[in-house]
């Protein structure tokens, strides 16, 4: 499926919205509509003003693709599941886990834009399935903290 703004790129993006009134902030029709952008409009689409800055959440992860990565960083680095009180142990923890995305998604041959990259930071360090993760590595060995 070709991306519905430069029609040049695959989509790689979807959005859903579902809308009350006569459009939505997509300036689309009432209903449920989907928009399907290439990562590179996406990116500008997001970036575009403040009322889709709240949608940047919903670019992220397979969940294969972030199970995989857990792995390859809990067997890697597994200090980057501290949880502990020590500010510059969770600065470094934060730093290891981004270091880390950007060499994997160099290796996986997976290319995105600050902006999108930022979003998927955000899904893989800040989500629910992060803190089960990390949860479950803590209870295995809990000498980290």
């Amino acid at each position: 499926m070709l991306c519905e703004i430069c029609k040049k790129q695959d989509a790689t993006v979807h959005l859903t919205q579902t809308t009350q009134g006569s459009t939505s902030m997509l300036g689309l029709p009432p209903g449920q509509k989907e928009l399907h952008m290439c990562e590179a409009c996406a990116d500008n689409f997001f970036a575009a003003g403040q009322d889709t800055n709240y949608m940047r959440n919903l670019i992220c992860l397979s969940d294969f693709y972030r199970s995989k990565l857990y792995d390859l960083l809990e067997s890697n680095h597994p200090k980057a599941f501290y949880h502990g009180e020590s500010i510059a142990k969770l600065h470094k923890a934060s730093e290891t886990m981004e270091a880390f995305m950007r060499e994997q998604f160099k290796k996986d041959n997976i290319q995105v834009g600050e902006d999108a990259f930022q979003m998927l930071r955000a899904d893989f360090c800040f989500s629910h399935h992060y803190y089960t993760r990390a949860d479950d590595y803590h209870k295995r060995h809990p000498d980290l903290t």
